[in-house]
Order: structure tokens, then C-alpha cells, then sequence
């Protein structure tokens, strides 16, 4: 966990894709293709914003699979295409508008819940440990996928 804490730390809160980067699938439903968590084409938090960007491990390298701006919306990509989320409730304690406990609906069919619990602080952010993403469909599949990550403001 560690590892995957330092890569989030260097990728920053502008992590972006590499250009012509394929959707990597990190968790998916039975073989019956229902659907599947695909990373994010982009994860970078506007400028002047605060928010979270998660990541999980697939193959042992770091794909970003949510981003969610404070006061807006969360991002996932699901087979490939982002979904579009927006928070419906949170519990827990906070920081940079970021909660231990957030639920996301409504996005194509899809809602989302993060789990996180929030660890060392560093300059403009916090790191984010032990989460997990849930991710359900209109259809009752779900996805259950462990993650870290970072809360914080990107400057302007």
C-alpha cells in the first residue's frame, strides 16, 4: 500500500493520462461481460479546485479510476466511457470537501459509493488509505475495488 501511496504522491493532483493511453480494466463482473471499472482517460483536478483522485492496482501500476471536484461532480470511466456521478450523501469527518464516507448516483445507470479512511498530510492535501469503490449498476452487478489515493487543492 505504501507503494501505490508514493506513486499517487508523485503523480500529484494534476495526475493525467499519457496520451494515447488504452482504458486498463481493473475489476469486472463475471465472464458474461456486465461491465467493468476501466481507468480514467483523465483524472486531473481543475485548477484552483479541491477534491480526490483514487487509484487502484492492476498489474502492479497505479490506474486512476475516480475523481470527484468538491461541490461538483465525480468521474468514473465504465467499459471505457466516463460516468458522470453526483454526491448524495456523506458521513464521517472531512477535509478539502472530501468525506471517510461518500455515496454518488446517478450516472448512466450506475452509482458509486467511496469508503476511505484519510492518513498523513502533506503540503495542499492528505493522503487517502484502505478505501474502497463500489460501484453498482441499474442491473444489480456490482463492483467492489480496493483503493488509495489523495485528497487536496490543486493551486491555480
Amino acid at each position: 500500500m505504501k507503494n501505490l501511496l508514493i506513486a499517487a504522491s508523485a503523480a500529484g493532483l494534476c495526475a493525467c493520462a499519457t496520451p494515447g493511453e488504452k482504458p486498463t480494466y481493473v475489476a469486472s463482473t463475471n465472464d458474461d461481460g456486465s461491465f467493468a471499472l476501466t481507468a480514467l482517460s483523465d483524472a486531473a483536478l481543475p485548477a484552483g479546485k479541491c477534491g480526490m483522485i483514487l487509484w487502484t492496482l492492476d498489474s502492479n501500476s497505479p490506474i486512476r479510476v475516480l475523481r470527484y471536484v468538491s461541490g461538483e461532480t465525480a468521474v468514473i470511466a465504465v467499459n471505457g466511457a466516463p460516468v458522470t456521478l453526483s454526491l448524495a450523501e456523506t458521513a464521517g469527518g472531512g477535509n478539502f470537501g472530501v468525506f471517510e464516507r461518500q455515496v454518488f448516483v446517478g450516472g448512466a445507470g450506475y452509482d458509486a459509493s467511496v469508503d476511505v479512511h484519510f492518513g498523513l498530510g502533506f503540503d495542499g492535501g492528505v493522503y487517502l488509505e484502505r478505501g474502497l469503490v463500489t460501484v453498482r449498476s441499474a442491473t444489480g452487478w456490482e463492483i467492489v475495488a480496493p483503493t488509495a489515493g489523495i485528497a487536496g487543492c490543486r493551486s491555480k
